[in-house]
């Protein structure tokens, strides 16, 4: 993964919680989100410290959460709020995406390329070129992916 979808990620992610000004810019009275969980694992093992990313396929809007130690994950639409905005979603899931104040304590950066030091555990196809997709209507929803790598 490149560190420029790693750089995008964080500052898509930094502007849509605020960009960090204490202040909502987001008029929550007019935005539905509907509340999002479910489980990731790789080769059949839950996969922790994942991020999830379900990104608008029209308004490229994103909604992401981080897998705990089972794989289980619940998205939040910003850092006041939990929950993704009906509609179709594209579904990404990194172990090498960071975002800002939530997964990026102690991280390594090579000093050299300014590339973080993370290893990026889960393929293309569930990333940079996502197959996955989610249809998230109202009502609550549990979204389970099983991926699998050629490395196993």
């Amino acid at each position: 993964m490149s560190k420029w979808y790693s750089f995008l990620c964080c500052i898509l992610l930094a502007c849509f919680a605020g960009c960090g000004n204490g202040q909502a810019t987001v008029n929550y009275d007019v935005i539905e989100l509907v509340d999002v969980s479910g489980k990731i694992t790789l080769n059949g093992q839950p996969l922790a410290g994942a991020v999830v990313s379900f990104i608008d396929e029209e308004s490229s809007r994103m909604s992401y959460g981080i897998t705990d130690a089972n794989g289980g994950y619940r998205l939040s639409f910003d850092k006041q709020k939990k929950g993704v905005t009906p509609g179709s979603k594209i579904v990404k899931v990194s172990t090498a995406t960071l975002i800002e104040g939530i997964n990026d304590d102690g991280v390594q950066i090579d000093e050299e390329t300014g590339e973080t030091k993370v290893k990026e555990q889960v393929p293309p196809q569930y990333n940079t070129e996502s197959e996955l997709r989610a249809d998230v209507e109202p009502g609550k929803h549990e979204f389970d992916f099983s991926l699998t790598s050629s490395a196993q």
